[in-house]
């Protein structure tokens, strides 16, 4: 029997847990295993030999855990009990012991023995799971998204409180109900496919409408997930959910904002097109798709970008207008061009997109057609012209009858009584006769020139047409070749810019050839001519420059620019001439709507710059 014992001694120090023995009525300790040192500190013979410190081994604020019950033991019962320690070295420790009675063959108890085991760390695990779940909890229970959880019969197993609040139960109206007792019957189709889904392994994001207790619909998005055991068998579905109900409620104002927006967008006499902030079509009206298909042969797509839609020559100008809105917000033109033969006006205007921030999110680009008034406007701009210029006309034509026509008719008549004197002899007579020819040759040649600035002025029949600059130019050089030739004359032409205009031949021609004829004629004696016609367009008011630039004589502008363009007015009387050119060059360009202005210094050539409205597109 000693032996066996020993053997169990031997065995129980072999181990980690504390094994003892105590004395039924005391409990002294009567054996102790060495373990007690590793767990309390204190050797065996400490232990054995002190009741008191055996019994101030537990934590003060546990002693009344460690303390067993005379009667539970007496009666032949285990006691199991969880307390602190503290070890001889201060540290505290959790421990389990177990004590359990030992009876005679009569029933008695003749000793107690026991086990104490270290768990400090499974309780400190504890209480890590216990405050996790605890937080896990809080964090459930005060979530503003409503958590669900149903088992593999769809029964309600987990609601927290956001959920109930959005349904309107409480939770134990809802635990073990099914999930298809919250759809409407429509909704509850579509819910049993889902779960079938979810049977599967999938996973949905999606937006779903429950029925309240009230009756009333709930719209939500959901973030559903399956749960598996670790055999891999479908346990239930985890959702999360979110009322979305205000957004469902604004996502359908927006569609009837839209619909009304979308309405009023492709009802409008404006065409419309919305870029992003890189340039990039967004959306457009069905007026903008018909300009862009009349207009370029191309059709709007979104996401094209505008760069597409402009001619190189052109997307310089855009992006001009572009840097413009970036900075002022808005920027506005008038575009004209020829379609099916007849000249269209177009009020184009762009606009910045911003947000609340200023940040740019865009443009939006506004094309309306504006022909008919333009046209009206340009009508009411001519007859008012034309009144203006006839009455010019009138004036001009009667300083000419006064002042041109008076001195050869005057002259005419007095030789007429030169000739019906009595004094007069036949030699004079033979004279008089002569200069009295001169007078009416003198008198023909005005009124040839009065005639044919008379036809200038009359209503232009002529048909319109496009004329490429560089024509005329070639056209009139092969005119005065041999004067150009024999001056050594060098034209510089740069149309780089604008290369032709919607006008009248001829009347452009006459107009280039009366000008580069002055440049020419009122050369530099010994300096070759050098002439350079350059164009260029303004975008904005869409008109045409024409400049022509010499390196002749020049003009003293301060003396005569009064008279610059008047019939039979000359500043230089040492070339040939009558002083016609530059005043039906005046006459054909204000005939064109055009105007005329010249600038000049003496000694530093002449330059005259001429400008037309443009009616036709750039070709």
């Amino acid at each position: 029997m000693e032996y066996t014992q020993q053997e169990l001694m031997n065995f129980f120090n072999a181990t980690d847990d504390v094994f003892f023995s105590a004395d039924r009525i005391t409990f002294r300790l009567t054996k102790i295993s060495n373990a007690c040192k590793a767990l309390f500190g204190y050797e065996p013979d400490e232990l054995l030999g002190d009741l008191e410190l055996w019994f101030n081994l537990a934590h003060p604020e546990d002693r009344h855990l460690a303390v067993h019950s005379h009667e539970q033991l007496l009666r032949g019962e285990q006691i199991k009990s969880r307390y602190r320690i503290i070890r001889k070295d201060g540290a505290i420790r959790w421990v389990e012991k177990k004590v359990i009675p030992v009876l005679n063959d009569n029933g008695e108890v003749i000793q107690v023995d026991g086990m104490v085991r270290d768990i400090t760390e499974s309780k400190i695990a504890e209480e890590k799971l216990r405050e996790n779940e605890a937080r896990y909890r809080r964090i459930v229970e005060t979530s503003q998204e409503g958590i669900w959880t149903i088992d593999e019969h769809n029964k309600t197993n987990f609601v927290n409180k956001k959920i109930c609040e959005l349904l309107g139960y409480t939770p134990e109206e809802m635990l073990g109900r099914s999930l298809f007792d919250f759809f409407d019957d429509e909704e509850r189709i579509s819910a049993a496919t889902r779960m079938d889904n979810r049977r599967m392994g999938v996973k949905e994001n999606i937006d779903i409408r429950y029925k309240t207790k009230s009756g009333e619909n709930l719209w939500t998005n959901i973030s559903a997930n399956p749960i598996f055991d670790d055999t891999g068998r479908y346990k239930g579905s985890l959702a999360m959910i979110t009322d979305i109900s205000k957004r469902k409620k604004d996502e359908e104002a927006l569609k009837i904002s839209e619909a009304n927006l979308r309405t009023l967008f492709n009802n409008t006499d404006s065409s419309y097109v919305l870029f992003n902030s890189d340039l990039k079509i967004v959306s457009f009206n069905n007026l903008a798709q018909q300009y862009s298909i009349a207009q370029n042969n191309k059709k709007l797509e979104v996401n094209r970008s505008v760069k597409d839609y402009f001619t190189e020559k052109r997307w310089p100008f855009i992006q001009e207008i572009l840097d413009k809105v970036k900075n002022e917000g808005s920027a506005e033109y008038e575009l004209s061009f020829i379609s099916n033969g007849a000249a269209k006006w177009h009020h184009v205007r762009w606009l910045t997109v911003k947000n609340d921030d200023q940040e740019n999110w865009g443009f939006i680009l506004a094309n309306k057609d504006i022909t008919e008034a333009k046209t009206a406007a340009l009508e009411r701009e001519r007859i008012t012209t034309d009144l203006i210029q006839h009455n010019k006309d009138l004036e001009q034509f009667t300083y000419i009858i006064s002042h041109n026509l008076r001195s050869p008719v005057a002259n005419i008549l007095g030789l007429a009584e030169l000739l019906n004197a009595r004094t007069t002899s036949a030699a004079e007579k033979d004279m008089v006769f002569e200069m009295v020819a001169s007078a009416v040759r003198n008198l023909d040649t005005i009124i040839r020139d009065l005639n044919h600035i008379l036809q200038v002025r009359e209503p232009m029949n002529e048909k319109k047409e496009m004329v490429l600059f560089k024509d005329v130019v070639e056209s009139i050089e092969t005119t005065i070749l041999n004067s150009a030739i024999k001056e050594n004359v060098l034209i510089d032409c740069d149309f780089a810019e604008i290369e032709s205009m919607y006008t009248i031949r001829s009347y452009l021609y006459s107009i280039f050839y009366n000008l580069l004829s002055n440049s020419i004629k009122f050369r530099k004696p010994g300096i070759p001519a050098r002439i350079s016609i350059k164009s260029h367009r303004y975008l904005l008011n869409d008109r045409l420059e024409l400049r022509f630039k010499d390196n002749g004589k020049g003009i003293d502008l301060a003396k005569n620019t009064a008279n610059l363009f008047g019939l039979y007015k000359r500043f230089d009387t040492s070339t040939e001439g009558k002083g016609m050119g530059l005043f039906m060059v005046k006459t054909q360009v204000e005939a064109l709507g055009g105007t005329i202005h010249i600038e000049s210094q003496p000694d530093e050539g002449t330059e005259f710059i001429v400008q037309f409205g443009l009616q036709a597109p750039i070709h």
